[in-house]
């Protein structure tokens, strides 16, 4: 293939479509601006379930990568049921994962002993640099 051969895929655990309080692309920003350029600086590859290009069940894919990936990074943000459910199975079989939330989502009983690192859901340029290198140092741990 390429130089990315040598690059290890960490799959994104994330909301994916927006709902209150958030913003229309919010996920997508915290995506694009927060959690691909600490893969990046930790030298991983995100990849996340809907940049999968399969015509298959979307289930298996999601299921391989659970179990396959070295690296995940999950964020908690929202509380959405789906990526709670994701992590679940992700830990259950004692891989790798980076949590991460923003600073309006509570924590949740059932995983609050797990260490999380928070991130400014405004994604403000002077905040979001410091968890962007935060991110990573924590994803470089697992390589």
């Amino acid at each position: 293939m390429g130089d990315t051969d040598s690059i290890k895929e960490c799959f994104v655990i994330m909301p994916i479509t927006d709902r209150s309080p958030y913003e229309e692309g919010h996920f997508k920003i915290v995506y694009d601006h927060l959690i691909k350029p600490a893969c990046a600086l930790a030298g991983f590859a995100p990849i996340r379930s809907d940049e999968i290009k399969n015509t298959n069940f979307i289930v298996k894919d999601i299921l391989t990568r659970l179990l396959n990936s070295p690296m995940a990074i999950c964020d908690l943000s929202g509380q959405n049921p789906n990526v709670l459910f994701e992590l679940g199975i992700r830990q259950s079989f004692n891989k790798p994962v980076t949590i991460i939330k923003d600073l309006i989502t509570p924590r949740i009983f059932d995983i609050d002993g797990l260490r999380c690192l928070d991130y400014n859901e405004s994604l403000r340029v002077d905040q979001i640099n410091s968890s962007i290198k935060l991110i990573a140092d924590t994803l470089k741990k697992h390589i």
